[in-house]
């Protein structure tokens, strides 16, 4: 009996071993996709670019009209009506290329159904979701990217029934109801472990197209809205976040201000990843059992390369979102021609930021930054204030729209995010020392407030803190210009971009302009350009010294830049 003892222990042992050793081995032998290292915050177009649709085929959608606040309670809590004795048609809420918000959207085997008897009226598949590969700007690439029938199909009201119906009589469906509101990001991981596109392009799209959805001054309610809305402007909960195709590490990047961002302004929010959506496509593999989602909005970044103004005009794809939630809010943003190119008079009104600032404040409260709040920042080079107006005043006459112009701000402040120990897309170091002399004498000149930020040795709440005072941001283009979405827009926040002359992208450009209504400029050495003066913004370009540690910039010239701006706008 004791042999036999020890042979049970020894067997058990053994099988425990063997087991963990074959899972460990699946594990590190599970085929990972190709990886595409991205060195600078877009990928430059090349000649072989996605045809995106013509603006003409986007077409306004009509909704469901009546109460705002009726329609925004139907969405607040998590316990969304969980009866599926019947299965309720999929109805489509708000679209833009690469965005769609849909009620009643089901999901069996992985594969997302829409249940419809009409699916003329939902847009093209392909505008909604494609393949989650990595993105390479090739012919081949492009078209392995094109959705198929196992990633989103169409079912008619007959079909759902024969699929999940009822089981047996007087016994409900096979269909599991995941209450509350969802996001679901399609996209691989490719972009997601980087700041600017996890906040200022992923998630500057959610906002936008979440408050063109629900806020009250939607016209899908009625013409008599407000179209100026408070920041308070009761949104429906976002309850859950999926990035069904990366892991938990895969959408935190190295700083640390992904996870920061989200669980700061979206505290109460969940996060499922890749293996938790296989879990759900495994339970319900064969078909025969489907997950309602009641609220879900499904981005997906090659969907939106598919559309105008992201694959032609912009590149950025929260254009799209950005842009429909202007139509839809009547947040005009100058120049009678926001689905074509987004242009943006930012004198126009206050309300360019309007959809944003509840984010922001988010933040801001969570970092416990305000206006007047230096606490745990390093001292500024120049201590004295200058008094430029009452905070929050509102510059009488208003913008070109009859609405209130942007706010005067209390004082300057300039902050110099300086990329000189990053190890890539550095300014010489005679310029950087230029720059900073330059606007040292500028400041106390003038009585304005001057900080050099080396960002990575600041917390993420200092940088907020230090953000939320800042009137004019400027730095190399790189990854630390993403604070522009931290500023809060007066009549004098500016960022100025330093790029290796000749070159240019939209990143911050776009974002700061056509997003949030902040004035940019690229500056080329001693040469600046912006939308709407002169030539205008630059093409989009990458000459071979973009990336490098040579970028020049003639200091006095950005010291009279910016002096220039403010008494323009005074």
């Amino acid at each position: 009996m004791l042999i036999y003892r020890r042979s049970v222990r020894r067997d058990a042992t053994l099988i425990i071993i063997g087991a963990a050793l074959t899972h460990l081995y699946s594990l590190l032998n599970r085929q990972q996709p190709t990886q595409i290292l991205v060195n600078n915050v877009s990928i430059p177009p090349m000649e072989k670019q996605e045809r995106p649709i013509p603006l003409a085929t986007i077409q306004e959608l009509s909704t469901p009209h009546g109460s705002a606040k009726a329609f925004q309670s139907r969405f607040m809590s998590t316990n969304s009506d969980s009866d599926v004795s019947t299965i309720a048609p999929t109805t489509l809420l708000t679209h833009a290329p690469g965005w769609t918000v849909l009620e009643n959207l089901y999901m069996s085997n992985g594969t997302f159904f829409i249940v419809t008897d009409t699916p003329q009226d939902f847009p093209k598949i392909r505008l909604m979701i494609s393949k989650p590969l990595i993105l390479e700007n090739t012919a081949k690439n492009i078209a392995a990217r094109e959705p198929t029938a196992d990633d989103m199909a169409f079912l008619t009201m007959e079909e759902a029934n024969k699929r999940w119906g009822e089981v047996k009589p007087g016994r409900k469906n096979r269909i599991s109801t995941v209450g509350g509101n969802t996001v679901l990001v399609n996209d691989p991981d490719q972009f997601l472990g980087h700041y600017y596109h996890f906040v200022g392009e992923l998630f500057f799209g959610i906002q936008a197209i979440w408050y063109g959805t629900f806020s009250s001054s939607s016209n899908r309610f009625n013409s008599n809205s407000t179209p100026n809305p408070p920041a308070t402007d009761a949104l429906p909960p976002i309850h859950r976040v999926i990035f069904a195709r990366a892991s938990s590490i895969a959408w935190r990047d190295f700083p640390g201000f992904n996870y920061y961002f989200l669980r700061a302004a979206f505290p109460s929010t969940t996060v499922e990843v890749e293996d938790d959506w296989e879990d759900r496509a495994e339970i319900t593999a064969t078909g025969k059992r489907a997950w309602r989602f009641p609220l879900l909005l499904l981005t997906d970044r090659s969907a939106s390369n598919r559309g105008h103004l992201c694959g032609t005009v912009t590149q950025r794809n929260a254009a799209e979102a950005v842009a429909l939630m202007r139509s839809k809010t009547k947040q005009k943003s100058g120049g009678g021609k926001e689905r074509e190119e987004g242009n943006a008079d930012i004198d126009a009104n206050a309300d360019m930021a309007a959809w944003w600032n509840p984010v922001r404040d988010r933040l801001f409260e969570f970092a416990d930054a305000g206006h007047d709040d230096v606490k745990g920042l390093p001292k500024p080079r120049v201590a004295a204030v200058h008094q430029v107006g009452e905070r929050n005043q509102v510059v009488l006459g208003g913008g070109s729209s009859g609405q209130p112009r942007l706010p005067t701000p209390r004082s300057i402040v300039i902050t110099y995010i300086s990329r000189q120990s990053a190890g890539g897309r550095m300014l010489t170091r005679i310029s950087h020392e230029e720059l900073v002399s330059a606007l040292e004498e500028l400041a106390e000149r003038k009585g304005w407030e001057f900080n050099v930020v080396q960002a990575e040795f600041l917390t993420h709440d200092e940088q907020l803190k230090l953000m939320a005072r800042t009137t004019i941001l400027l730095g190399v283009h790189g990854n630390g210009l993403t604070h522009v979405l931290m500023m809060q827009p007066t009549r004098f926040s500016t960022v100025i971009e330093i790029f290796f002359p000749g070159g240019f992208c939209h990143d911050y450009q776009w974002t700061a302009t056509h997003g949030l209504g902040i004035k940019h400029y690229a500056v080329w050495n001693d040469t600046a350009h912006t939308e709407g003066e002169g030539e205008g913004k630059p093409k989009v370009n990458y000459p071979s010294g973009f990336q490098g540690n040579s970028i020049p910039v003639h200091g006095p010239f950005v010291s009279k830049l910016i002096e220039d701006h403010i008494e323009r706008r005074r």
